[in-house]
This record gives C-alpha cells, sequence and structure tokens, in this order.
C-alpha cells in the first residue's frame, strides 16, 4: 500500500484536502490543482423555481446530485417554499443516483426509495435500468441534474412512457462562486478552490516529467483539464504527457469522460470510491514499480 517517492496530482475540487490526506498517508507527494468549480443558479432562476412548482405534479424525483440538493433546498428557502418543498418531496417516488445525493435527502428527512445498489449503476443508465422495473406508462418525472446533462436517462423514460422534466441548479466551472463554496461546506465538504493558473502549472510540469501520477474522482474533473488545456494551446502537449504518468479514475462514468479525449486510463477500483481507488492505484504501482508506464 505504498506510493512512496511518487508525485500525485488530485484535479478533484470537493474533497482535495482528503485526498491530499490520503495520499500522503501512503508516502505520496500530492500536487493539488483542482480543475472544476461550481456555480449555483440564481434563487430566481425560472429553471429551480420550475422544479420546486413541478415537484407537486410529477410522481418521480430523480436527484442525480448531492450539492444540488442542498442547492435546491437553500433556493427553495429564499423564495419561501422550503417547508412546502420538503412536505412535496417527502409523498412522492424519490429516486437517488447514489448514496450521495440519498444521504443529502436524509438531512431534510426526505427518504429515497430507489437507489442502484451496485456502484457500478450511479449513472445515468443505472438509474434508468432501475426505475424501467416499474411501469413508466403515463408517469411524470423531474430530474434534477448536477452541472452536466445527459440526454440518455431522458431517452430511455421517455421510450417506456414517462413525460420526463430536466432541471439543474447549479454549473460546473473554472471556478467556484461563493454560494457555490457554501453548497459544498454546507455538505462538509473541505474543498479547494481551483485555479486555472494552477492547472497550466500542473500540466507544464507533467511535460517536464514531474508527476507520476494524475488521479480524477468526476467525470468535469477530467473535461475540465482537457478544456483548460485546449484554452492555452496545451491538449497534444498534455495527451502526449499522460502517456507516461499513471492515470486513474474514480470510476466508468469518469474513465469515459477520459478515455473520450484519446486517453488510456490505467487504474480504476471495483468499488467507484475514493479509498478503493488508491488501494487500487497502489496495487498498481506494486506490480508497475516503474512509475512511467510507457
Amino acid at each position: 500500500m505504498s506510493l512512496n517517492g511518487l508525485t500525485i496530482a488530485v484535479t478533484g475540487s470537493r474533497r482535495a484536502s482528503e485526498l491530499a490526506h490520503l495520499i500522503s498517508s501512503m508516502g505520496g507527494t500530492p500536487y493539488v490543482a483542482p480543475t472544476i468549480g461550481i456555480v449555483t443558479r440564481s434563487a430566481n432562476d425560472a429553471n429551480a423555481e420550475s422544479l420546486i412548482k413541478a415537484a407537486k405534479e410529477v410522481d418521480y424525483v430523480v436527484f442525480m446530485t448531492g450539492p444540488g440538493v442542498f442547492a435546491l433546498i437553500e433556493m427553495a428557502e429564499k423564495i419561501n417554499l422550503k417547508d412546502d418543498l420538503i412536505q412535496t418531496l417527502k409523498k412522492k417516488i424519490i429516486v437517488a443516483r447514489s448514496p450521495k445525493p440519498r444521504d443529502a435527502l436524509q438531512k431534510f428527512g426526505i427518504v429515497a426509495k430507489i437507489v442502484p445498489a451496485n456502484t457500478h449503476d450511479n449513472t445515468a443508465e443505472g438509474i434508468a435500468k432501475e426505475m424501467l422495473k416499474h411501469d413508466l406508462k403515463g408517469k411524470m418525472v423531474a430530474v434534477l441534474w448536477h452541472g452536466l446533462k445527459e440526454n440518455i436517462l431522458k431517452e430511455k423514460l421517455e421510450k417506456a412512457g414517462a413525460k420526463v422534466s430536466d432541471f439543474q441548479v447549479y454549473d460546473y466551472s473554472l471556478s467556484l462562486s461563493k454560494d457555490g463554496a457554501k453548497v459544498l461546506s454546507s455538505m462538509g465538504f473541505q474543498y479547494i478552490e481551483p485555479d486555472e493558473k494552477k492547472v497550466v502549472k500542473l500540466i507544464e510540469d507533467m511535460v517536464a516529467g514531474k508527476v507520476h501520477v494524475i488521479t480524477f474522482t468526476s467525470p468535469p474533473s477530467a473535461r475540465n483539464l482537457f478544456a483548460i488545456a485546449k484554452k492555452h494551446k496545451m491538449n497534444d502537449v498534455l495527451k502526449k504527457a499522460m502517456q507516461n504518468v499513471i492515470v486513474a479514475a474514480v470510476g466508468l462514468p469518469t474513465a469515459t469522460a477520459i478515455d473520450e479525449n484519446g486517453v488510456k486510463v490505467d487504474v480504476m477500483p471495483d468499488v467507484y470510491k475514493m479509498g478503493p481507488m488508491m488501494k487500487a492505484l497502489a496495487d498498481y504501482v506494486q506490480k508497475h514499480p516503474d512509475p512511467v508506464r510507457k
């Protein structure tokens, strides 16, 4: 379980401090350069207010995000609909993508009745698979997305006869807004604010061979890295540099986001969580003692 001598990049923001501590405890040197922040939408945003009002009419409410739960409740409070929203949600069939939104909902006394049991199903496809076990013909479904919508969920549910409405209360960003920071703090995350200059320096250090491993804990953390590289005309050198470092992804959706940018993932745990990712990384390093894989 040793990562001695390895410099390991952390691209996530929400649990960057926790992951950095874990890397240090395993003997590695953390290189923290978060690539992702969130910007919450206004409480008066029509999309957010529409979801609050739509909750009364739908049969299912799907929560794809933990931070989105807190952001939504906070928005409802600002327009004096918090208690009304919570009581409404308690009467609906609540679907949670993973334990994160499930636990966030529980803080407000809202119980998720459908949660994929397998971490491999903590995806839009997995949610669709669980919901299609039920008769959805004529049912109304509201989906609260994270910062990026995925059309596949809506398409599958509508094919089964449901009427689906998509909503968002925050967007992914290269920066972290004040309200976004408040949401993450309310969830107990010891986040580290993203800094584009640090990300550019990370790419430069990867090119220089100063980084041995790069970790990704969400699809946006990967997509934003490539977006920043493209913005600074460093996309080609980044991809070339990543051929010479170990690339670790927390789970399949994250690995897919990396792969779609033409980069191979070396390490992905069976359980899509941060701790298992680091154990899988240590196992990989033990089998491949040379940190440069190619």
